[in-house]
């Protein structure tokens, strides 16, 4: 009976072996069309070849940039004799390299050019569609192999290099250079999404914007905005902080994105938040330290202590104890320019589950984790000087009428009022999910005694877009920035604005902006609404583009970052129009009511946002994932035995 069920089990597992093989030598065969034809984008840069591609419901396109002319088309091919386009209007035989007038095989215009390709005896259905208007970035790895794009997608922290151009809409080669570095950016943008955010470093500097009011720099990012689906915010966010007349704000460009020969949506180029020209102008600490320390064993093999920030570094404290800070030990100190008392620091407002994964940083009294962007590695001495400035500051917002009686400096002789007044602003007409728990930063030039906040950075949950956590409360256009929110047992503080909301000062600051009339926020934001405004020019500017991106990435239009009105299909167009509607709302209703603050007498109109119980509660989540998962594996180790047990 063993012999028997033995030989059962072998033949199925043979028949299901062929039936593989089949299904396999069936698509090769399949394949083997598409992959004999290719588009290059220009013909003096090898680095612009583009495949044909697979999305996901098994379809094969090809996605051209806006350089490619459709009626004097050339593909590439090698591996057929002989390649046909057809249509019901008519055929066309593609020889490999010469030009041929694809619209002429159909009737009118159109934004997808469905073809059957024959190859060989072999047909199968291929859509050509192009963008427009965009310029196109082409990435091709060293080793597509095994450091190629699956490689880099596949783990925030895994590097890729390889070579880089950057085609005009015409198809001249703007900028083609050595890529020598590309890796995947980003917290939850990165982990929750396919599409993926890359921060890529050239091998010289370069202006890769080439808008004449960009520095030349080595470091870029390339952002998906994969969260929302109008592909807008940022740019309009970045739009609205220069309006506001924010110090320093990143230059940005729409663009379409080839990484080793796939289209990979329309993204985002933009400047990196960063010390350098034309960027963050201020002292590079980080670049100081790393010169007095690079090759020590301190410097490479780092031993991460923490202290408190009151004893000035003196008294050791657990890593995430609030009034402390962590430091490498045994880095050499870098000297002071002569003239000043302090170096310069880039710091960032972070979640405080994500402290533990940095290297250095420091915990507020008030358990408010910041992160230090620039230096990277805090030495005793710096990190003992940031942390104890850092908290004056903190004590001073917090405190009656924002000044700080130790001290005796008011909230605004630590960190000058108009970037801080105008970093609210953007937060709060934004209605940002992330506003002052994450990715808010502020900095501290080495000639200055005060904090500058700024710059503005990653606004994908915002107007009305909240990644499905809270989508009702974040959807409406009304209603300031709540204070708290409760996550299953944790309460998270939106840190700093419920102590600065209660200063007089402030509020009348934002009130003057909020102003109807007058108020450079409100007016910043009537220059993004009509037909003329900026929303729709964008709109125009990227329309082909998106067409593209979400026929590649179709999970995008019917995510929860698709907001549309209420009854509205969830569709490009509807989110665009949303997104407007929710401007106009919200800029009214904030000038509306903070119209009517005077003096003491204010009231800021809230949401309530509670995660805990029903579908919000993580903590039952993440438990139930657990014990599903558990069940699953001991499902498996019991075929497992039985296996054993039958052939033993």
């Amino acid at each position: 009976m063993k012999k028997f069920t033995k030989k059962l089990f072998m033949t199925f597992a043979v028949a299901v072996i062929m039936s593989v093989l089949l299904a396999l030598t069936a698509f090769a065969a399949e394949t083997d069309i598409y992959d004999s034809l290719s588009f290059q984008a220009n013909a003096s840069d090898t680095n612009t070849v583009i495949y044909t591609q697979t999305i996901d419901d098994g379809s094969r396109y090809l996605f051209l940039p806006s350089s490619a002319s459709l009626t004097e088309l050339t593909l590439y091919y090698e591996n057929a004799e002989e390649v046909t386009l057809s249509t019901s209007v008519g055929s066309v035989t593609v020889v490999s390299g010469e030009a041929f007038d694809l619209t002429a095989l159909f009737d009118g215009t159109a934004d997808e050019y469905t073809v059957t390709v024959t190859a060989d005896g072999e047909a199968s259905e291929l859509t050509i569609m192009k963008s427009s208007n965009l310029r196109a970035m082409y990435l091709v790895s060293d080793d597509p192999v095994n450091k190629g794009r699956e490689y880099v997608d596949a783990v925030k922290g895994n590097k890729g290099s390889g070579l880089i151009s950057l085609l005009s809409v015409d198809g001249d080669v703007d900028y083609s250079n050595t890529l020598t570095e590309i890796k995947g950016r980003g917290n939850s943008t990165f982990t929750e999404f396919d599409k993926k955010p890359y921060q890529i470093k050239i091998g010289k500097k370069a202006d890769l914007i080439n808008d004449d009011s960009s520095e030349k720099s080595k470091k870029w990012v390339l952002l998906a905005n994969a969260a929302e689906t109008t592909l807008l915010h940022n740019a309009i966010t970045f739009d609205i902080a220069n309006a506001l007349g924010m110090a320093y704000v990143p230059n940005y460009e729409f663009i379409d994105l080839y990484y080793d020969g796939e289209y990979r949506g329309s993204y985002l180029l933009t400047e990196k938040t960063e010390i350098d020209d034309g960027r963050i102008e201020i002292q590079d600490t980080d670049g100081l330290i790393e010169d007095l320390n690079a090759g020590t064993d301190a410097y490479e093999n780092p031993t991460v202590v923490t202290k408190t920030t009151a004893s000035g570094g003196e008294k050791n404290a657990a890593e995430n104890s609030a009034g402390s800070y962590k430091y490498v030990e045994g880095l050499i100190e870098p000297e002071l320019t002569e003239g000043t008392t302090h170096h310069a620091y880039l710091l960032e407002i972070e979640f405080n589950n994500r402290y533990p994964d940095e290297l250095t940083g420091f915990v507020t009294e008030r358990g408010q984790t910041i992160v230090t962007g620039n230096p990277e590695y805090l030495t005793k001495e710096t990190g003992a000087y940031i942390s104890s400035l850092w908290q004056e500051f903190e004590d001073a917002v917090y405190s009656e009428d924002g000044y700080n009686e130790e001290t005796g400096k008011y909230y605004y002789e630590y960190c000058d009022l108009d970037s801080l007044v105008n970093l609210y602003l953007v937060n709060e007409i934004a209605k940002n999910f992330d506003g002052y728990l994450s990715s808010t930063y502020f900095y501290l030039p080495e000639d200055s005694d005060i904090f500058y906040a700024g710059p503005v950075w990653d606004y994908d949950n915002a107007y009305g877009t909240s990644q499905g956590m809270l989508t009702n409360v974040y959807s409406n256009p009304e209603n300031f920035l709540t204070l708290e929110r409760v996550l299953g047992s944790t309460t998270r503080t939106r840190y700093l604005i419920g102590g600065l909301r209660e200063i007089e000062s402030f509020r009348d600051a934002v009130q003057a902006a909020l102003d109807s009339e007058t108020g450079v926020a409100y007016n910043a934001v009537q220059e993004l609404l009509g037909e003329d405004g900026t929303i729709r020019q964008l709109e125009a500017l990227i329309y082909d583009s998106q067409k593209m991106n979400y026929v590649l990435w179709p999970n995008l239009l019917t995510s929860s970052g698709t907001v549309v009105a209420s009854g509205q299909a969830k569709t490009y167009d509807n989110a665009v129009d949303y997104l407007e509607y929710y401007l106009d709302t919200r800029i009214t209703w904030l000038s509306e009511q903070s119209a009517l603050w005077s003096g003491e007498d204010y009231i800021f109109v809230t949401d309530t946002e509670t995660y805990a119980g029903g579908k919000y509660d993580m903590a039952a989540f993440a438990a139930a994932v657990k014990e599903a998962f558990q069940k699953l594996l001991n499902f498996f180790m019991k075929i497992v035995s039985f296996l054993s047990n039958l052939f033993n």
